[in-house]
């Protein structure tokens, strides 16, 4: 199935500028003090770094293949991200929100709902898009995750599918099948992650360090099954249900081998921040998309910053297939759980 994200490869092929000297030093900044932001509890699985003993998957090296063939490594920033607003809620108006397909809606967004919008909020919405939108309430801990949102003319709101999530948590929704209702184990995203999770944000590329895996999607994505963190594989309401049953499933962990030399690799001092973050804590699959892709936050203020800073091509002269082939493993995923039967 095609989900929500669909990437515009573009840029022609450079040279590799990779290098990987003979034995490096693993780099690890696992002890290292998080002075940004971050959302969900430490013991968070999208906040513990990756073990130096971390199991490597029986399959890693097939699907990493196959991963890695789909083209370069790019990230999603201007199109096909999530605009993130950081709101108080106290000082922001409160919207209805109507919904595009009646009773499809997440945990927390049940009828009647009064969602926090900041004025001249944009939904990422490129033609054919779905139109993400993430509204955080850092004091509260609470985030508002929308996809196909978007405001009429008449100034009122209508989501494709709406949830919240308590940010003091692990992130993590409990599988479809031991929630009521499966739509209460989903999210924007078809993996049931929250939209911030996984985020490039800008604070962090300012820091010099991201404390966090990242997320990523890729055009292989089977999607009709489901391994931890993630918490289903719920189709968008609207969509045709084409389930996937090969590749990586939703919830994969993927990660830069430590001993690639990210210092001697001629990436640029935003590249090897978001290199070593790929090293100590790696990357879930999130979605499908129509390329390798990682994804930064994208709202109009988040966009300015990101203007001479990150770039959507600043992975890919060095993320190069025959790079990730190479240097890339897939953590041991365990059980492949089966996604709700579709309707």
């Amino acid at each position: 199935m095609s989900f929500l994200v669909r990437n515009l490869a573009f840029c022609g092929a450079l040279l590799v500028l990779s290098a990987c000297s003979p034995a490096p030093p693993e780099q690890s900044v696992a002890e290292a003090p998080v002075k940004t932001w971050r959302p969900f509890a430490a013991d968070s699985p999208w906040n513990t770094p990756i073990p130096a003993n971390a199991e490597i998957d029986a399959k890693s090296k097939a699907l990493i293949g196959d991963f890695a063939g789909n083209g370069s490594l790019y990230i999603n920033i201007a199109e096909w991200s999530v605009p993130v607003y950081y709101i108080d809620m106290d000082q922001t108006p409160k919207h209805e929100v109507l919904d595009l397909y009646p009773g499809q809606y997440g945990r927390g967004f049940e009828l009647p709902r009064e969602i926090p919008i900041p004025d001249g909020a944009q939904s990422a919405r490129p033609e054919g898009g779905l139109g993400y939108i993430a509204i955080v309430d850092k004091a509260r801990n609470l985030e508002w995750d929308m996809r196909q949102a978007h405001q009429r003319d008449d100034g009122r709101w209508f989501t494709g599918f709406g949830a919240i999530t308590n940010l003091r948590g692990s992130g993590v929704s409990p599988p479809w099948n031991d929630v009521e209702q499966p739509n209460l184990a989903a999210s924007a995203l078809a993996s049931g992650f929250p939209l911030t999770a996984g985020l490039i944000r800008v604070e962090e590329i300012n820091s010099g360090r991201i404390p966090h895996a990242l997320m990523f999607a890729y055009p292989g994505a089977r999607t009709d099954g489901f391994v931890f963190p993630a918490s289903t594989t719920l189709p968008l309401a609207g969509i045709a249900d084409e389930r996937e049953q090969t590749g990586m499933p939703l919830g994969a962990r993927i990660q830069l081998d430590p001993k690639f030399d990210v210092d001697g690799s001629g990436l640029s001092r935003e590249g090897k921040i978001i290199a070593r973050a790929l090293q100590e804590y790696g990357a879930y699959l999130g979605d499908s998309a129509g390329g390798n892709v990682l994804f930064a936050e994208s709202a109009p203020t988040q966009l300015e910053a990101w203007d001479g800073t990150l770039e959507s091509g600043e992975l890919q002269a060095v993320f190069t297939p025959e790079m990730m082939a190479k240097h890339f493993r897939l953590i041991e995923m365990g059980d492949v759980l089966p996604g709700p039967p579709a309707n």
